[in-house]
């Protein structure tokens, strides 16, 4: 950009216009060299019926025509050529830089990560984790263990414990079944045979007071 531009305040152009005035000068250069082509053609063609006509003169000074399209041809050819070297310059520049960019946003976010998931900090933070974990299951067994008792409550617990397995030995037991008639009946013959030996001995008293 001229002195002139800045003074003048015309903007810089970006990358993106660059490669765009440059597109279309090597576009416009192509066509050029097209109608370069095309005429030398055109005159070699000539030049091949002057001579077919005898006109050597006329071939001539076609063939010289020739030779100029020809040498205008190579020059836009070197051109463009020139041109559209540039051009992939500009664009491999833009993209080494757009390269460069992601590489150090890529290296930024890999060393945050390198941060994230540091070895050290990580095995610190298991060993941190088992001994809390390990110190709650110590905690919830301590919690978990039933109270000792003294000594009198074992003794009635131990006494308790007498009393119930002598009342399971007792239920094994069965108790023979005794009919209720037979015993009424033992006891009116029970009853029968003191009257009787209390008559016997009535009877004897008497014969001894007659005497």
């Amino acid at each position: 950009m001229s002195i002139k531009d800045i003074l003048f305040g015309k903007r810089p152009k970006n990358k993106d216009e660059i490669v765009a005035q440059l597109r279309t000068s090597i576009n416009r250069l192509t066509l050029r060299s097209r109608n370069y082509e095309r005429k030398a053609i055109e005159e070699r063609n000539k030049a091949k019926q002057y001579l077919k006509m005898g006109n050597k003169g006329m071939a001539t000074f076609a063939l010289r025509k020739f030779r100029r399209y020809q040498n205008f041809l190579g020059k836009y050819t070197a051109f463009i050529e020139n041109l559209e070297t540039r051009l992939i310059a500009i664009e491999e520049a833009h993209d080494v830089s757009e390269l460069k960019e992601a590489f150090e946003l890529a290296g930024a976010e890999l060393e945050n990560a390198r941060k994230l998931v540091n070895s050290e900090q990580i095995l610190e933070m298991m060993i941190k984790q088992e001994e809390a974990m390990h110190e709650i299951s110590r905690s919830s067994d301590i919690l978990a263990t039933p109270s000792e008792m003294g000594v009198e409550e074992a003794g009635d617990i131990e006494s308790e414990l007498n009393r119930l397995e002598a009342e399971i030995a007792l239920e094994g037991i069965e108790e023979p079944k005794v009919p209720q008639g037979d015993i009424i009946t033992e006891k009116s013959s029970l009853a029968s045979e003191l009257e009787d030996l209390k008559r016997e001995l009535e009877s004897s008293k008497k014969p001894k007071e007659k005497e």
